[in-house]
């Protein structure tokens, strides 16, 4: 009876309010008109679809609305007849992460590009000889390919007056000055320039002018949507407050209390055209423009702030019903039509004159005219095109015909040349600065330069050429040169030089010093698939390091120990489907390598008049060896992730390193010698892309050479918050001084965790880890990309 008796007095006062109210508003008629005007505000723009959602759930007909940046993408979606609830889910499904970065999905970069993306930290492009700074921080590559899938059912309406609700959009001229409406054209491309915020979205051309969120001129659009014909007006803002005196004492809101200036009083004045108001700067004081992922608490709070107005939505909505206006609002269906034609232009709206381009972009896309395609199979034609790197962004508009729809191609040409950097650091080898400079060509003579240099002790550098032979980016050759100086972390070449020295009076580390050379032909597959043929050239040598109080101690050894060179022919095939590079959660990554090696030649600088067990290791002399004949060693490696739900997901990997010998040198009997690059190395944390050394729980990176391996392992990442993941592992190996694995009976258990964040610098990782064999804990610390 209480809840009852509540029930109905609370209805009473909603009555009364809701008379009150519409006394003092706009008086309506059946002819009257309703606008909706929503503000820009970034992410507290979320905050709109409790408007939204009280509109759809009390029946209220809408007749125009005008939007601004957040505002103009759910005004512009709302008018093309999603409905609140619908907004709101798509909000909560939403990769904002990704969206809001200037990447696209691992898998979507062409396996040609694969090698070199997101492993910088900073990225400049080179113009005229010098670095300078991108126009903006996000070209948003994918945002657009978002924003074209859910307008796609309306990709045939270039008249927004057309839509479910006619809409325009704002935007400003950036260079010269002034309010733009978006009345026509692209839907997709309206939304793209009104959410476009100087410096953090790149600028949009549309008819010629460079335009950006039209927040610089009208935040909060009422007057425009009085324009098109709105008698009563619901406006939802979100947008700027004045900071106090005691709050611009910080120099950043010092600049922003400038711009705020302006848009506080220009919406002093487009409230006053106002009917229902519902402001939600004193609720969302505490959140910014940029909390994305804040975007449930700005709904709830959203949803909040709209209720509080309700007596004057329902005294509406009553009106209307009584005056027979009908809400009837659903989304707008498609018109399937076939695309009849293809142009192809820069961002700016120039037509591309180059044939060879326009074959190009022709032939990654793979579309053919007089076809219907739907948005999933024109946004993967578009990300094969970008996947190439040519380009900061590849995007398309249409044209409705009676005959057909003709696709409008645009592609912003990057810089040629872009100098990259990345820092690293872990406690296995040395921290160090990574340059990177590389140019292409892929329009003209279709190549890809770079050359990559680890300034730090442990020095690295790595040049590399592609050059392209057809149009289809499918057939390319290559040539790459590298060289490294790595502590060595071989475990038995430690064991044997230790005992060689006298009363383990010192410790010397190893240098292994690795000199690469190889060309090859390559084919695509696929855009996530590559198959190789090559010739490889490789120079190997180690050297001792003593501290230099060992130094004191003895003088009785030379820094050189070995020195080897040899060759292979190999062929190599790898899939990577991977969906990100850093903490993939699914896709796979197979390795099949084989190579066939020859041309031998090695030094042991006397290492057995001087270190005679370590010459013992690795003399192929040695008594108790045979030197295999025409070898031929082959890797498999296949790494495959499922994801279980948004948090889980279980990587499962087989790895197979064994090797054929049809003849040998002097007796079969003992164990075959392989050279230290003709093995493989077991340990390491962290996923090695380079296919041929296993990583393994409790060993340090490639501590275990062995002539053959079969590993079996099984890790669960579990996502605890954001960026930030935990993986239990468990490894198996079956490891062997034959050149089969299966020859062996030792085996090997690991097991390991690891926690790792993926931070601006690059991945973090902490992992602890232990095997059998060693039965001891390792700890493992990087942080940073690799080279």
């Amino acid at each position: 009876m209480k809840n009852f008796l509540t029930l109905f007095l609370l209805s009473i006062f909603s009555l009364y309010s809701a008379q009150d109210s519409i006394k003092t508003a706009t008086p309506i008629t059946k002819d009257t008109k309703f606008g909706l005007a929503l503000s820009g505000g970034g992410a507290k723009g979320f905050a709109h679809l409790g408007i939204l959602k009280t509109i759809d759930s009390l029946g209220i007909k809408i007749d125009y609305i005008t939007g601004t940046s957040m505002g103009g993408i759910l005004g512009g979606l709302y008018a093309m007849g999603y409905n609140g609830e619908q907004l709101k889910k798509m909000v909560y499904g939403m990769n904002w992460k990704r969206i809001l970065s200037n990447k696209i999905p691992y898998n979507q970069v062409n396996i040609s590009e694969k090698d070199e993306y997101n492993k910088y930290i900073l990225e400049f492009p080179v113009i005229n000889g010098k670095p300078s700074l991108p126009s903006s921080y996000i070209e948003g590559q994918y945002m657009g390919e978002v924003l074209n899938t859910l307008t796609f059912p309306a990709k045939h309406v270039n008249d927004f007056s057309k839509l479910q609700i006619p809409v325009q959009l704002t935007s400003s001229d950036i260079v010269n000055g002034g309010l733009v409406m978006q009345k026509k054209g692209s839907l997709a491309l309206a939304i793209r320039s009104t959410l476009a915020i100087p410096a953090a979205f790149a600028p949009v051309y549309i008819d010629g002018k460079l335009l950006v969120d039209g927040g610089l001129d009208r935040n909060f659009p009422v007057k425009e949507v009085k324009d098109m014909g709105a008698d009563y007006i619901i406006g939802g803002y979100t947008g700027f407050r004045l900071f106090t005196k005691e709050e611009i004492k910080n120099p950043m809101k010092m600049i922003y209390q400038t711009h705020a200036f302006h848009s506080v009083q220009d919406f002093n004045e487009q409230k006053k055209m106002s009917d229902i108001l519902v402001d939600f700067v004193t609720p969302l004081n505490d959140y910014t423009t940029k909390d994305f992922r804040k975007y449930r608490e700005i709904i709830k709070i959203g949803e909040a702030e709209a209720k509080k107005h309700l007596p004057e939505f329902i005294a509406l909505a009553n009106e209307q019903r009584k005056l027979g206006i009908i809400y009837d609002h659903k989304l707008i269906e498609e018109e399937k039509k076939p695309t009849i034609r293809f142009t192809y232009s820069e961002d700016n709206g120039t037509p591309i004159n180059n044939p060879a381009e326009i074959e190009a972009i022709r032939s990654l896309m793979g579309l053919k005219e007089g076809v219907y395609y739907d948005a999933k199979t024109i946004n993967a034609a578009i990300d094969r095109v970008f996947g190439v790197r040519q380009y900061d962004r590849v995007y398309y508009t249409y044209t409705d015909s009676e005959q057909g729809l003709i696709m409008n191609i645009f592609v912003k040409r990057a810089a040629p040349g872009n100098l990259k950097l990345a820092l690293h650091y872990d406690n296995e080898q040395s921290v160090g600065i990574i340059l990177n400079y590389t140019y292409r060509d892929y329009a003209e003579a279709k190549f890809r330069a770079l050359a990559t240099v680890d300034i730090s002790e442990r020095f690295k550098a790595r040049l590399q050429f592609q050059k392209f032979l057809d149009t289809d980016y499918r057939w390319w050759i290559s040539m790459e040169g590298n060289i490294s100086f790595l502590k060595s972390n071989d475990l038995l070449l430690r064991f044997s030089g230790d005992n060689d020295i006298e009363n383990n009076l010192f410790f010397p580390n190893y240098i292994y010093r690795n000199i690469k050379a190889n060309t090859a032909i390559n084919y695509s597959l696929h855009p996530n698939t590559m198959a190789s043929f090559g010739l490889e050239f490789n120079a190997e040598k180690l050297n001792r390091s003593v501290d230099k109080i060992s130094q004191t101690f003895t003088d009785l050894y030379s820094k050189k120990v070995y020195y080897h060179t040899n060759l292979d022919l190999y062929f190599k095939f790898n899939q990577n489907s991977f969906n990100t590079r850093y903490y993939p959660t699914s896709g796979n990554n197979l390795q099949f390598i084989t190579k066939y090696y020859f041309g031998d030649q090695y030094d042991l600088y006397n290492l057995q008049e001087i270190q005679p067990q370590l010459y013992d290791y690795l003399n192929p002399g040695t008594e108790g060896y045979y030197k295999p004949k025409n070898l031929i060693s082959l890797t498999l490696n296949e790494n495959y992730i499922v994801p279980i739900n948004k948090r889980i997901s279980v990587k499962a990997n087989a790895f197979l390193g064994t090797n054929f010998a049809p003849q040998t040198l002097g007796s079969s009997e003992g164990i075959p010698y392989l050279f230290l690059n003709q093995k493989f190395n077991l340990g390491g944390s962290e996923y090695n892309f380079d296919g041929m050394n296993p990583e393994f729980n409790g060993f340090r990176q490639k501590e275990v050479p062995m002539n053959s391996i079969a590993k079996l392992g099984l890790e669960v990442q579990y996502r605890i918050y954001h960026r930030i993941y935990l993986t239990p592992s468990f490894h198996y190996a079956s490891i062997s001084d034959e050149l089969s694995p299966f020859k062996s009976n030792e085996k090997l258990i690991g097991y390991g965790l690891n926690l790792g964040y993926e931070s601006i610098l690059g991945p973090i990782n902490i992992n602890v880890s232990r095997n059998d064999a060693l039965s001891i804990w390792r700890a493992y610390f990087s942080i940073g990309f690799k080279f």
